[in-house]
């Protein structure tokens, strides 16, 4: 009986812990593709998805035309990885990293290729 009632704990636990990480998961993705969207739309609307790091290290010229953020893929997200306050999304042609700030899931980093197994290089934001 004792082993019955520790399968069950087990499996509670699992299903409890997979739900939480299931909805971080979709809220990141949602970020992610919301912010891919915006780069077809004004400027201001893909700095508002910026966090705020990755706004002032734009500098003066901003998510207008012809700046980095204009460069970025605007490809549908495939695939999130979330840890925490922490996440990153993939498309076929892009790496983006977010956070969870209390107004929600923000890009830190965007246009990021992997130099090594451990470090990315940005154009837009960093890691």
């Amino acid at each position: 009986m004792l082993k019955i009632i520790a399968g069950l704990l087990v499996l509670v636990g699992a299903t409890t812990v997979a739900a939480c990480s299931g909805a971080g998961d979709d809220d990141a993705r949602s970020a992610a593709q919301a912010f891919v969207n915006s780069l077809s739309g004004p400027p201001a609307g893909v700095c508002a998805m910026l966090s705020p790091r990755a706004v002032d290290a734009l500098g003066p010229s901003g998510c207008g035309p012809g700046t980095a953020v204009a460069a970025l893929p605007r490809e549908p997200v495939e695939s999130v990885s979330v840890w925490g306050e922490e996440a990153q999304a993939h498309t076929r042609g892009d790496t983006l990293f977010l956070h969870d700030f209390s107004t929600g899931w923000r890009i830190t980093g965007a246009g990021c290729h992997p130099r090594n197994e451990q470090v990315y290089d940005c154009s837009v934001g960093g890691r």
